[in-house]
Parts: C-alpha cells; sequence; structure tokens
C-alpha cells in the first residue's frame, strides 16, 4: 500500500532531508527560498485594519459610557422637573425649576442621545461579528525577523505579526485578508509563548520545485 505523501514537513524534518541541521538552513538563504510557516488557530486581521483589531474600539466605547451616563442625568432631571411642576416633588437648593424652552432643549438633548446611544451600540454589535468572521484554523508565514530569532536562539516568542500565505493554484481565495498581507493575530488558542525550529513547516510542493530546481544543492543553501 503506497505511503500517503505528507502536504508539508518541519523544519527539523526538511533539514534531515537535506542532511542540513535546522539552524545551517535558517542561517542560509532557504527561509529566502521555501516560505516557512507556523500553525495558529485564532483571530487574524489586517495590520491596518485599526477598527477591528483589539482596542480598535476604545474611542466609540468610550462615546457610548460618556452618551449613557449624560442621558441617564438628563432623563433624571426631566423626571424630577415634571413632578416639580405637578408639585409633587421640591427641587433641592442645588436644582432650578426650568422653563418650558429649557425643558424643550433638555427633551431634544435627551431624544438625540438616545439615537446616539442606538447607532453607537450598533456599530459596536457589527465590530463584534465581524471580528467573528476572521477566524483562522490553519498556517500563517513565518516573517523574516521571527526566523532571525529562532536562527540565533532557537526559539523565539510566539509573533504577534505575521504574512497571509498565499492562495495555492487551482484554489480560490475566500479568506477574509487578502494573501501576503501583513497580519496581526489574537486570542491564540491554545494559548503558545514561544515559537521553535520544531513549529515551522515547509509546503511540500514548495520542497520539490526546490529540489527539482537543484537549489538544494547550491552552495550558501
Amino acid at each position: 500500500m503506497p505511503l500517503i505523501e505528507p502536504l508539508t514537513l518541519t523544519l527539523p524534518e526538511l533539514a534531515e532531508r537535506w542532511h542540513m541541521s535546522p539552524q545551517q538552513m535558517l542561517a542560509g538563504a532557504v527561509p529566502q527560498v521555501l516560505p516557512m510557516y507556523f500553525y495558529f488557530d485564532g483571530l487574524v486581521f489586517a495590520f491596518g485594519d485599526k477598527w477591528l483589531r483589539a482596542n480598535g474600539d476604545a474611542a466609540i466605547t468610550q462615546d457610548l459610557d460618556t452618551h449613557q451616563t449624560r442621558a441617564a442625568s438628563i432623563e433624571i432631571d426631566l423626571q424630577r422637573q415634571a413632578l416639580h411642576k405637578r408639585g409633587l416633588l421640591k427641587l433641592t437648593q442645588w436644582e432650578e425649576a426650568l422653563s418650558d424652552g429649557e425643558l424643550a432643549e433638555h427633551q431634544a438633548e435627551s431624544d438625540r442621545l438616545a439615537g446616539e446611544i442606538v447607532r453607537l451600540t450598533a456599530l459596536l454589535k457589527q465590530r463584534h461579528e465581524e471580528r467573528q468572521q476572521h477566524v483562522r484554523n490553519g498556517l500563517l508565514r513565518a516573517a523574516p525577523r521571527t526566523l532571525s530569532d529562532i536562527a540565533l536562539h532557537g526559539k523565539t516568542r510566539f509573533p504577534q505579526f505575521a504574512f497571509m500565505p498565499n492562495t495555492p493554484p487551482g484554489f480560490d481565495n475566500t479568506e477574509r485578508v487578502p494573501p501576503g498581507t501583513v497580519v496581526a493575530m489574537e486570542d491564540g488558542f491554545p494559548l503558545k509563548d514561544v515559537l521553535t525550529d520544531a513549529d515551522l513547516v515547509i509546503s511540500m510542493l514548495d520542497i520539490k520545485l526546490a529540489e527539482e530546481a537543484g537549489l538544494h544543492q547550491q552552495p550558501g543553501i
């Protein structure tokens, strides 16, 4: 029964195949010849997508909190003024009875804030839903800095940024983030502290193309 060829090899597996050490491969020209990937399960956003990335909602959330606080204060004032007009409540020494015009202004502000609260709440809900559509369970291409750190130290802190892989030939791109885009990663599971050479994988298709071209036999590789 023929063996099923793997889609990828880990860097140590490829190093053994090419009679090198993982450090030799990372220190040479291999990273320029063969894209290297690592597995990630979490949220992935284009680096420039400030809205969907972590804390992108900070200003909107702050505005919403401010509007809600102000709206609650106005609502209390309007209720107290209404009770005062009906003779059911005596205002404190720090309160003044408002004219009909002033009450109308307060009501108009209350209505405006209510509309803003609805709009901002819907915006934050939409953002939350859009973030959940950026879940990725698959490979990301390691950045040069990540590879150089592993080459020097054998490991690196688990990266916050990487590249979206290119779409394999013959496949349609269905990703939310275009291929080749620098991406920011969030909420990875399980949470990993470090990335090592054993976490790096290379596409078997890329390996075969390199071997067919004899690149693995060239000096400096």
